[in-house]
């Protein structure tokens, strides 16, 4: 381990101390760990059908129950801008009328066939009223007619998971994105694993890898052929690979007037790739093709969304620097012959309006020296930010391992950093990976389509 690492994790210690009234509960910070079964899941080497019925498993989404009663109405009410609606069970909600019409599913309304609304805003007003309302027999279908004539059918089950309450609220939302659990350095004793073959072949073990990566922020892969092209063969499985700048897949290793620290055989401190872009790639895999044999080149991953909230927590000033002032990340090199100059400004620390980290933007070698502020606000933003490298160093809050030959390292580059040891390469590429990127986006989306497809099959 290089002296750069020895030093931050003495100045770890310190915080440590500082740190230990630091009372942690899930409820208050959105701090929690996985399940234990969930953990000896991702833990088995191959993520198959047969462990997932052995272990009785229980996913973190939330998958449509296709078997389920259909809802039913039982009667509704005109109040003054809403629909008033009294389902079976005895519950009941109210829907706007202007939403109602903007949501009609009238084939003049609605094209089904792209989920898309044809409603011209034109022809949407906000003293929109029915004329009419009424439900079906059976209860499984509201019926209204609008002042102006126009008809409008809701089936009961499409209006109740769309309900203006918390309870459907809460379901959807863990359908957009499945809620982050977060991690600390016992996560090495379960590191989240997945077989290439069966990733290949079984939905069940794809959609359990990519519910894991947006639970865990990270995985890897192991039996992958140890030869380039791997990659591709599992993003065409998964999601797409988004090129940068450079390329669509790149080889890291030691290399002779490297365009990239990482291209070098130095240890590297805890980061995300490509800070410099405005559009930060979301997801990065490595695949390990040869390993240093010797000592060092061992992975180190942390979960930044963790420290951020412990920073937070502990220095909430300091923690407003880091989401307040802008920081300019520049990479300017020239590999394979492509010249770029590519710079990006971005607080270190990025937050959701709900107050959830968003990601952390963290590069020791992508970060530019000019610096747009007084020289007061660059000594504390330092200050701000030797803070943060102290908790994220402290020992608690990584994991190192070494990855193997045939092995692919996921990880989610908004929220996990990742770093690597020094080690003495004796010949160029000796440890040599492919590395690339995918989309959260193409991600989910794939994630959505296979939580419908295994509902619909079981």
């Amino acid at each position: 381990m290089q002296a750069g690492w020895h030093s931050l994790l003495r100045r770890g210690g310190r915080i440590l101390r500082d740190s230990a009234v630091l009372m942690w509960t899930s409820a208050s910070i959105g701090t929690t760990y996985v399940r234990a079964k969930q953990m000896a899941f991702f833990a088995a080497p191959a993520l198959s059908g047969k462990l997932l019925k052995r272990n009785n498993y229980t996913s973190p989404s939330v998958t449509p129950d296709l078997n389920r009663p259909r809802t039913e109405l039982a009667s509704v009410s005109q109040g003054h801008n809403t629909l008033k609606v009294r389902w079976r069970d005895g519950e009941s909600d109210e829907f706007p009328y202007v939403w109602l019409r903007d949501n009609c599913q009238c084939p003049a309304c609605f094209l089904r066939s792209a989920s898309s609304r044809l409603l011209r805003v034109a022809d949407l007003a906000m003293d929109v009223r029915p004329r009419e309302v009424q439900v079906s027999k059976d209860g499984y279908f509201l019926q209204v007619v609008w002042e102006n004539g126009h008809e409008s059918t809701y089936e009961a089950d499409w209006l109740n998971e769309r309900a203006f309450n918390t309870r459907q609220q809460s379901v959807y939302n863990n359908t957009y994105r499945l809620r982050p659990e977060l991690w600390d350095s016992n996560m090495s004793q379960r590191i989240p694993r997945a077989s290439f073959d069966e990733l290949m072949e079984d939905d069940a073990a794809l959609l359990k890898l990519l519910e894991c990566m947006e639970v865990l922020g990270f995985t890897v892969v192991s039996g992958a052929r140890r030869e380039e092209g791997e990659l591709q063969r599992l993003s065409e499985r998964a999601s797409h690979l988004v090129p940068s700048n450079y390329g669509t897949t790149f080889i890291v290793k030691d290399k002779n007037d490297a365009s990239n620290v990482a291209y070098t055989s130095h240890g590297l401190d805890l980061h995300c790739d490509l800070v410099c872009l405005h559009y930060k790639p979301c997801v990065q895999l490595l695949h390990c093709i040869t390993q240093f044999s010797g000592d060092g080149g061992d992975s180190i991953l942390a979960d930044s969304h963790r420290v951020a909230v412990q920073m937070r927590e502990l220095y909430p000033q300091k923690f407003r620097f880091l989401t307040d002032v802008l920081v300019n990340f520049r990479d300017v090199a020239t590999d394979e012959g492509f010249q770029f100059d590519i710079i990006a400004r971005r607080p270190m620390i990025s937050v959701r309006p709900d107050g959830e980290i968003k990601t952390v933007n963290m590069s020791t070698f992508g970060r530019d020296s000019h610096f747009g502020v007084s020289p007061e606000e660059a000594v504390s933003w330092y200050d701000a930010y030797l803070t943060f490298c102290d908790l994220l160093y402290r020992p608690e809050n990584h994991v190192t391992f070494k990855l193997e030959a045939g092995e692919i390292l996921i990880m989610d580059n908004l929220r996990v950093l990742h770093g690597r040891t020094a080690y003495k390469d004796t010949a160029e590429g000796e440890r040599r990976l492919e590395g690339g990127f995918w989309d959260w986006d193409m991600m989910r989306s794939r994630r959505r389509g296979l939580q419908k497809k295994l509902a619909g099959s079981s």
